[in-house]
This record gives structure tokens, sequence and C-alpha cells, in this order.
């Protein structure tokens, strides 16, 4: 089992680079979240070991599903290839504590509308929104087996994947032509 801490980098030893990363989707359907769960909601990334629940509301955003939408494109520069994936990735938010089920259907909500759509053009401009499922309760039981208010949402989303693949052009070519010695042609 391979022991990691984050990410992959994003540059393979071949040279190709890729954007967005996991780490860049979830840093930007965070700091979206912001702006539409109330006071005082936490957010986190799913999937961290060794990390309490925080105190108060949090809300937690698990990637967990991607589905190629349409065929790969491509352009290219002076000195790469650019190929574009759309795909549909979809997060689940799920959200505990106190005004759990408010927080997420307000979400599930904004998800549908042009509110998100500006915000994300504005700010993340590779994304956008696509649907979002209906909000759903959670059977949640605490470490002191306490009942506590916890929902979930799936918000799906298209991303565009961009990833360069480095390439050498001819810009310029030399010509040398050099007279053959044929044999004479009969008639």
């Amino acid at each position: 089992m391979v022991e990691t801490c984050g990410d992959a980098p994003d540059v393979a030893s071949s040279g190709i680079t890729f954007t967005p990363t996991d780490s860049a989707l979830y840093q930007t359907l965070g700091e979206y979240l912001k702006t539409v769960l109330p006071s005082p909601f936490r957010i986190r990334q799913g999937q961290q070991n060794r990390t309490p629940s925080p105190v108060g509301p949090y809300c937690v955003m698990q990637l967990i599903t991607t589905r190629l939408l349409a065929t790969n494109g491509w352009f290219y520069t002076d000195a790469s290839r650019l190929v574009t994936e759309l795909r549909e990735v979809t997060v689940q938010v799920s959200a505990f504590g106190t005004g759990a089920g408010d927080a997420l259907k307000q979400v599930c909500g904004l998800w549908r509308d042009f509110y998100t759509t500006d915000w994300l053009q504005a700010y993340a401009p590779i994304l956008s929104p696509l649907s979002a499922a209906e909000p759903r309760q959670l059977g949640f039981v605490n470490g002191e087996a306490q009942y506590e208010d916890a929902w979930s949402v799936d918000l799906k989303m298209q991303v565009n994947y961009q990833r360069t693949i480095p390439q050498q052009f001819a810009d310029k070519i030399t010509v040398t032509t050099y007279v053959a010695d044929l044999p004479p042609t009969q008639e």
C-alpha cells in the first residue's frame, strides 16, 4: 500500500502537465460553498486521516465519480499539443450538525441557479454546474451513540481537463537537390 499525504504532483515524469488536479477542484468547490453556506458551517475535504470532526456544524466534500462526456479535442502551440477532456464530475457534499438539512437545501437550490454559473465563470471557468440530486437525510450516530442531524447531496459539474504534451516541430527545412544518374529511356 502506498502512503501519501495529498495529491500527486501535476507534472508526470514524461513532462506532460495537467489541470485541474483533484486538490484544485476541492479548493474551488470549498471556496464556492463558503459563499452559500450559512455561518458557522466549516468545510472539509473527505477522507482525511487522523483529523477530528470540527466543533459545530460542518460539511464534508468527497469526489465520488467521473464520467467522460465527449471525445477529446486538441490544438497545437509552438511547442506542444493541448488536449481537452470533458468530464462529468460528481462530488458528494455531506453536512453534519444543527441546520444541516437547511444548509444543503440552500446549496442544492443555488447549484441550479445562475448565481453558481456566474460565480464559477468568474473564479473557475473550467467548471460548470450541471445538476444536483435531491438532498437526503443520513442516519448518523456519533461516538456517544447520539443521533445527529446529517444530510447529503450529490453535485454534478462539467470539468474541462487540460493536458499539455510537449512536442517538437520543424519551423524551417533545408532542401538540397541532387541530379540522379538515370538510365536513358527507350521509346
